[in-house]
Parts: structure tokens; C-alpha cells; sequence
């Protein structure tokens, strides 16, 4: 099944956040996906042919326009940075205060 796929990176970090997963066995032969709902996964990026596949990383500098795009079927899921809201304040210093 060929599936067309628009991947628009738009430049490019904030203080590093990690999103850590449960630790596993490692992946020889690597591909990294994105899904929407529980439609078909769409590959993005691969490792090469037995090789195991180094780490993954995306930086999006907090800059206006910056942001990653993933587009199918009329879906449209982003990644960008923006201007903190006040509501993200309040929480920021609810954090900060335990």
C-alpha cells in the first residue's frame, strides 16, 4: 500500500522536554511512525539496512513559524511553540510553588 505523506518541517529549542517511553528491547532494524485515531501507521524515517537505528531527535526553537506538521487523509497534526498563555502561567506557578 504506497500512501502519499506531506512532512513539512518548519525550522527548527526550548530547555529540553523528554518524553520518555517504558524501556524495551532494542529495534535492529528501525522505522518511526506517526498515527492519527487507529488509522494505518504512516513511516516517516527509517534506519538503514541492518543497522541499529541511533535515537530520534526533533528541536523546534520557540520562534514564530517554527513547528513540525504531520498531514493525511485531511488530518492535520502539529507541533509549534507560541506565546505562553495566562492560563499556562497560573499552572507554571502552581508547579513552582510545591
Amino acid at each position: 500500500m504506497t500512501e502519499e505523506l506531506e512532512l513539512t518541517p518548519q525550522e527548527e529549542s526550548q530547555p529540553d522536554t523528554i518524553v520518555s517511553a517504558p524501556k524495551g528491547e532494542q529495534i535492529v532494524d528501525a522505522e518511526w511512525c506517526f498515527q492519527f485515531f487507529n488509522n494505518e501507521p504512516i513511516v516517516f524515517a527509517y534506519a538503514n539496512e541492518g543497522e541499529t537505528a541511533a535515537p530520534l531527535t526533533l528541536t523546534i526553537e520557540s520562534t514564530e513559524g517554527q513547528g513540525l506538521t504531520f498531514q493525511q487523509n485531511g488530518m492535520t497534526f502539529r507541533l509549534f511553540p507560541r506565546p505562553i498563555s495566562e492560563e499556562t502561567k497560573l499552572e507554571r506557578t502552581k508547579e513552582n510553588q510545591k
